[in-house]
Parts: C-alpha cells; sequence; structure tokens
C-alpha cells in the first residue's frame, strides 16, 4: 500500500482484444492493482473499451490498433501480413499512441504490463521502462511440439519472439503444469475470477461458440443437441439472432453473451466450447467437465489435448455418439477435475503478482 501523501506509481497496461480471455485475465489483474492503490491506464481495442469502462470504475482507457501478425508452418509470412495492412501505417498509430499515453498519464508510467499487446512493450523498448509480459501464449517456449492436425508450435513462438523479445518478468497463467527454469519467468495458478459452485442442474449444459470459427460446424453441433431431448442447452453467441431465426428445437436456447452467463457456469452440468485458455481454466475451477471444440490454431488444439490428457473432459469429434458419450461420462469427469485442481490450483496467483509488481516498481 502506498502511504498518504506518497505520489501514487502509475502502471500501463496493455491488453490484446482477440477473443475475451486476455481482457477477463487482466480484469482480475488490474483489480489487484487498484487495492494496492496504483493508478492504471489501459490500452485495448475499441470494441473492448465499454466492458473496461464497465467493469472497471475509474480506470482510463485508451484505443490502440493491434497488429495480427499473419504466420504459417515456416514462421512468419511477410507477404500476407502486408497484405493485411497495406494501407494502414501502424507505425504511425504506434507514435500517437505513445503521446497519447503521457498525455493521460501527466508524463511516463512506472511500470507497462502486457497481456500479448506489443504496442506497449515497443513503447516500454523506447522509454526504458520496466515491462511484465503476462500472455499465457509464452507457455509454449517452454513445451515440446506435439502433433496436432498438422498446426505448428512455431506459430506462437514466432510471434512471442517477435512481440516480446526481452521482459523484466513473464508471467504464465496455465491451466496444466509446465517445467520452466529460468528466474525471470513464474507460472502461476489461473488468473480468473471466483466463480461461486452452485447446486448442479443435471440436465442442463451451456455452449459456447466463438465468433471467429466455422459455421457450419456450429450448425451441425446445434443439429446434435437438439435431438438430445432429455438435456436442455443454452448456446452462447454473438450470432444468437441467426440461430433463434434458425433452429426450432424446444430444448435448445440462444443468447448473446451477458451477465447469466457466469452464473448459467455455476449451475450447468457441463461445458461444450472452443479451446480458450481462459474459459477452460474457469470451467475447471468449479469442476465443469469440458467437452472442448478448438478453433485452427496451435495453441486451441495444445489446450484441447491437454483438457484429453489429464481427463478433463473429450476432444472428439463432433459426433452425436461422441456428444452422447461425454454427457454420460460427466461425474467422471468431474471427479478427474476436482483431483487435478487439488494438486495444481493450489497457489494464490494475485499474492505472486502483486509481490513482482512491487519488487520490479520500488526497485
Amino acid at each position: 500500500m502506498n502511504n498518504k501523501g506518497v505520489k501514487m506509481k502509475k502502471i500501463l497496461v496493455g491488453i490484446c482484444g482477440i477473443g475475451n480471455g486476455h481482457i477477463n485475465r487482466q480484469i482480475c489483474a488490474i483489480k489487484e492493482l487498484l487495492k494496492n492503490n496504483y493508478e492504471v491506464l489501459v490500452a485495448t481495442e475499441a470494441d473492448k473499451i465499454q466492458t473496461i469502462k464497465e467493469r472497471l470504475e475509474n480506470v482510463k482507457v485508451i484505443e490502440l490498433n493491434i497488429p495480427w501478425i499473419v504466420c504459417n508452418e515456416k514462421g512468419f509470412d511477410f507477404k500476407e501480413t502486408l497484405n493485411k495492412y497495406n494501407n494502414i501505417d501502424l507505425f504511425k498509430k504506434y507514435l500517437e499512441l505513445g503521446i497519447k499515453i503521457e498525455e493521460e498519464l501527466n508524463g511516463k508510467p512506472d511500470l507497462v504490463i502486457s497481456d500479448y499487446e506489443p504496442n506497449v512493450a515497443q513503447y516500454a523498448y523506447a522509454t526504458g521502462i520496466p515491462l511484465i509480459t503476462m500472455e499465457q501464449q509464452s507457455k509454449f517456449l517452454y513445451l515440446d511440439e506435439l502433433d496436432l492436425n498438422n498446426y505448428s508450435i512455431k506459430e506462437e513462438i514466432y510471434r512471442i519472439n517477435y512481440f516480446f523479445p526481452k521482459y523484466d518478468k513473464k508471467i504464465i497463467s496455465s491451466f496444466f503444469p509446465i517445467n520452466i527454469n529460468d528466474n525471470k519467468v513464474i507460472q502461476v495458478s489461473p488468473i480468473i475470477s471466483n466463480l461461486n459452485k452452485e447446486s448442479i442442474k443435471d440436465n442442463f449444459i451451456i455452449v459456447y461458440l466463438s465468433p471467429y470459427s466455422d459455421s457450419d460446424k456450429y450448425d451441425k453441433l446445434i443439429d446434435i443437441i437438439g435431438n438430445i431431448r432429455d438435456i436442455n442447452f443454452k448456446v452462447y453467441s454473438k450470432n444468437y439472432e441467426k440461430y433463434i431465426n434458425k433452429f426450432k428445437y424446444s430444448n435448445v436456447m440462444f443468447s448473446n453473451f451477458n451477465n447469466e452467463f457466469k452464473k448459467d457456469m455455476s449451475q450447468s452440468s457441463a461445458l461444450i466450447t472452443t479451446g480458450g485458455h481462459q474459459l477452460i481454466s474457469e470451467a475447471i475451477s468449479i469442476e465443469l467437465p469440458l467437452y472442448v471444440m478448438p478453433l485452427n490454431t496451435y495453441e486451441q488444439h495444445y489446450n484441447a489435448y491437454m483438457v484429453n490428457k489429464y481427463e478433463l473432459g473429450t476432444n472428439k469429434y463432433i459426433t452425436e455418439s461422441n456428444i452422447i458419450d461425454f454427457i454420460n461420462n460427466r461425474e467422471k469427469y468431474r471427479k478427474n477435475i476436482k483431483e487435478f485442481k487439488d494438486k495444481y490450483y493450489n497457489k494464490k496467483w494475485n499474492e505472486t503478482f502483486i509481490n513482482i509488481v512491487n519488487e520490479i516498481i520500488n526497485d
């Protein structure tokens, strides 16, 4: 805690806007910073600004443009990345960001934190300000490559090395154990909000459909669950209106993402979802069995592989028999998750996080 009369230290937090995992993780982290009397400025993409304003009162937020670096099995694809940004001056936007940061903070920050957001890392390098990186994708720097449906670990490693070539500390949030031998790199339990496990409704399952995936696969899934009449399904999707108009199953309800999602998670008997690290971590925290449908990235396929490896659920192809088999084995998966969680979720990430921040910022 800062003493009365002492000038508050300022922290810039850059958050990747792709999906919801990065922003949900950093909202948890920022709340810990605020508890410890740090002034926080958030930089993220336009479509995530309202989320920050709604969930973090009195926190300033500015817009930035995050580059999507195209990679293939050989690594960085310069040509495709150039085609993607041919009419956008990212360097000009980066310079404008630096000006905006120092205007909002009335000077430079004392610390920069990045969750897979390269612009604020570049700002830290340019100004000599200490940097903490918190992207969970860095786990791939310490994992052996697996053959996962022809997806390559190189894509993840090359992006990390390009975005964040150096740092003062790296914090990796992971739902599975990683062997790391580096004093500058710390693994913590998943950085997630506290979810309350309520009475489970055995005939109720929620489904998370990502806006970044193949709609034909989702149509197939909805047709399958619509014919499993003894289970009520609630499907969350940004495209919920399309599904409402297309499907008329009495046991399948569709909804946009809202405050009911976490409550439904706490009462659901299982979760059918894509392979995002954050949502998987939250499900494990309340012992929710997982049927994982990974997106077309190495990271999501790796997460799905780990769910299957530790028998926390399954990542089998979407077929009626596979989904029914998953539903019939929910209690087995729930027991496995409880044992897994008791073994690997025993450290308090927030204490480790604040200790690292205090150590660096007060050095």
